[in-house]
């Protein structure tokens, strides 16, 4: 099956980034799509088409309701005439806003499963057993979308960082980038080993810790990476959690970048990648990815 996609994201100049050793620069993966952020779009580039050659008829999509793989994928469900479930993970309150709000455009409330959070841990093998009373074909998608069927879209993320490096007539010695899953450090990861790029990749964990996402790699590529590092937040360090440090950064963003910035991943990224850059004298050209998120953004009071 044939699907059109654009997978080319342009590199901007930062203009407030330290210091004279170094020049950064971010991708702006955030302006690949417009409800689906630009991580989501890269990895569903390999897996929808997948979907359609499986003849799949039903996605049970696995996630939170702020989501945004969630929002992601309801928007392709409806695109390619897909049924859907979607397996949630129960608030302690249920409130239509942020990306939930957004996503029950797409979803109807009998087609939810609220999994209560002391279950969470087994709602794969409560999706798996779903699966398994339907009489059509069906796929689980696993949180974050992070399926090895997703993996060939992930990895266009390093594809597209050579185009813009030789576009820009320079090469990028450091590279950051969020996790949340992990899912798309690992492509670019192995992108970056796929073309023999030297770059160093910093990634910033939101969610798991380091022993957590080295078994996650080790999981999902063929080969032990050696060019990266782990580093995590420094402030507002829960998953999903923000503070004021974190809305003094999107303001910041916003007034001297031009950069609209969420506060789970894109804010704490930008904000840790400065610090760490400041911390261990980084020099020479280093790229930060923004992923996108941005449509998070009006469920939080950032003025």
């Amino acid at each position: 099956m044939s699907i059109m996609w654009n997978l080319s994201s342009r590199v901007q100049k930062l203009n407030h980034f330290p210091s004279q050793n170094v020049v950064c620069y971010t991708k702006r993966d955030d302006e690949l799509g417009c409800g689906i952020s630009g991580s989501k779009l890269r990895k569903y580039f390999s897996l929808m088409p997948f979907l359609m050659e499986q003849g799949i008829e039903h996605l049970i999509i696995i996630a939170g309701p702020q989501s945004n793989n969630l929002l992601a994928a309801l928007q392709l469900t409806r695109e390619f005439n897909l049924k859907v479930t979607a397996f949630l993970i129960k608030p302690w309150k249920v409130e239509l806003q942020g990306n939930f709000k957004l996503s029950r455009l797409f979803l109807e409330e009998k087609e939810i499963v609220w999994v209560a959070r002391e279950d969470w841990f087994r709602v794969n093998e409560l999706a798996q057993n779903y699966l398994n009373t339907l009489n059509e074909p069906g796929f689980v998608l696993q949180e974050g979308a992070s399926v090895p069927e997703a993996m060939r879209g992930a990895m266009s993320l390093a594809e597209d960082v050579v185009v813009n490096e030789q576009f820009l007539e320079l090469t990028f010695q450091h590279i950051f980038i969020d996790a949340g899953t992990g899912f798309s450090a690992a492509g670019l990861i192995k992108g970056l080993a796929a073309v023999n790029h030297q770059a160093h990749v910093h990634v910033l964990l939101l969610a798991d810790d380091e022993k957590t996402f080295k078994s996650k790699l080790t999981l999902w590529l063929d080969f032990e990476p050696e060019n990266y590092d782990c580093f995590y937040p420094t402030t507002a360090k829960a998953f999903g959690s923000i503070n004021q440090t974190i809305k003094t950064e999107i303001r910041r963003l916003a007034r001297e970048e031009g950069i609209l910035a969420d506060p789970i991943y894109a804010a704490k990224l930008f904000y840790e990648a400065r610090r760490y850059i400041e911390m261990k004298s980084i020099k020479g050209n280093v790229l930060i990815i923004h992923s996108g998120g941005t449509l998070t953004m009006p469920n939080f009071d950032f003025l």
